[in-house]
């Protein structure tokens, strides 16, 4: 077997495979060997077929499959060994082969990727700093006293009172066990006052302020002219906030981690800060890769993707529909083409063990906002490998570590002009430029 690279131009190169009969024939001989040994032909026993016949029925069909096999491989293994950079995967061009011929002979077309330079320290970008004020941490303060509150029962129902209720709408034979948040009511006033025991005969469209939050909440479907309930009250309670002291610093914190309410209200807007800085950090990402697919140009070999899109995509049936297809793909495309760039330059890989510490980062993170926050380390790296035995979820985690590397590469490199501003300023920032973006 022989292949030969013929680059046409920057862009493009065909691959010309020569396989000769020597390359394929024993492969070809075990197959039919094979089938004569199985074939089950009238008028022939089982295994007594005569050779002749079986290579009329089956010969050309295995030397079909067995060059292809040979063809995938060895042009996969060439594009390899010579560190090809291509676009896409090879498109065969349609010759007529004589498959009876001694050798062989297969063109592949190849779209080569693009030479280009990137230069990080030329691309400038404004980046935030988002202050959290007092108020917004007081806002945290409430919650976590919220959530690590605790239920008190009433003799009947208050504004704020939280009622376990068998809901049954009219019409349906059985009743559903739910709970009812009289403050998150369209209008609480049929509830007021009533006791355990009580039923309240109530109009969806009363209580409820769209036919979706309706039939979510009824687990029925729900139309405009809204249908009629009956909720028996079964138990009334209140949420009571906790107190702001040391049993509710240990159990949003941990034990002993803050001492003191100032403690405690700077270890919220610390890390409030920190959330929003990781907000800032992807509001980063996306400004430089914006500059960097408006200022790093280069050609793509459109033709062959074109071709490429025709053979490889099911969806795509007609040369215009991958033309179309092609101007969607245009930008992720390049952007995947600096990416790469940038990574190869700077060295980026990732291994195993950082997608584990970041499993177990993520495990630990969304544990505490549910204030577990004393689970053994060895319980959570169990649970860390067991979520990595999902294949998707370790890609995911896996390009997260990649875009963790990029960030930094980005923060070493380009220009970043930091900006103070409020957490308001910074959505309303944010807001305007994923607009921007839809639009362009």
């Amino acid at each position: 077997m022989n292949i030969t690279k013929n680059t046409t131009d920057n862009l493009n190169a065909v691959l010309t495979v020569t396989v000769d009969k020597a390359d394929y024939q024993e492969k070809v001989v075990d197959v039919l060997n094979q089938y004569r040994k199985t074939a089950n032909i009238k008028g022939f026993r089982k295994g007594q077929v005569p050779m002749s016949f079986i290579k009329k029925q089956y010969e050309q069909a295995v030397i079909f499959d067995t060059v292809n096999d040979l063809l995938q491989k060895s042009v996969s293994d060439y594009i390899n060994t010579e560190k090809l950079s291509i676009l896409g995967n090879p498109v065969p061009v349609m010759n007529d082969i004589d498959w009876d011929a001694e050798q062989l002979n297969f063109d592949f077309e190849l779209g080569l990727a693009p030479e280009f330079d990137v230069d990080l320290s030329k691309v400038e970008i404004e980046t935030y700093k988002v202050k959290v004020a007092d108020d917004e941490v007081q806002k945290y303060v409430d919650n976590f006293a919220s959530r690590f509150g605790s239920l008190k029962s009433l003799a009947e129902a208050e504004a704020e009172a939280v009622l376990k209720v068998d809901a049954k709408v009219e019409g349906q034979e059985e009743a559903n066990a739910t709970f009812v948040r009289l403050e998150d009511l369209k209008d609480a006033s049929a509830f007021i006052g009533k006791k355990v025991g009580d039923v309240v005969e109530v109009n969806s469209n009363d209580i409820f302020d769209t036919v979706e939050e309706a039939t979510q909440e009824l687990k029925t479907e729900v139309t405009e002219a809204g249908v009629n309930v009956s909720y028996t009250i079964k138990e009334i309670n209140k949420a009571e906030k906790a107190e702001i002291n040391q049993e509710l610093f240990d159990k949003v914190y941990g034990e002993g981690s803050v001492d003191s309410e100032e403690a405690f209200r700077n270890k919220i807007k610390e890390e409030s800060e920190n959330m929003y800085s990781k907000e800032a950090d992807k509001q980063i990402i996306n400004d430089v890769v914006a500059k960097l697919l408006d200022t790093v140009k280069f050609d793509l070999p459109t033709e062959f993707l074109t071709k490429w899109l025709l053979t490889s995509n099911e969806n795509v049936t007609s040369e215009e529909q991958a033309k179309e297809e092609l101007v969607k793909m245009d930008k992720s495309l390049r952007y995947q083409l600096i990416e790469a760039k940038i990574a190869e330059v700077n060295n980026v890989e990732v291994n195993a063990e950082e997608v584990k510490q970041a499993a177990f980062a993520a495990i630990k993170d969304q544990l505490k906002m549910y204030g577990q926050t004393s689970i053994p380390e060895e319980t959570l790296q169990q649970i860390a490998m067991s979520a990595l035995q999902n294949q998707e979820e370790y890609n995911r985690l896996s390009y997260q570590v990649f875009t963790d590397k990029m960030l930094e590469i980005f923060k070493s490199n380009v220009k970043l002009n930091e900006k103070e501003v409020t957490f308001d300023e910074f959505v309303d920032i944010i807001t305007e430029k994923n607009k921007e973006l839809e639009e362009a």
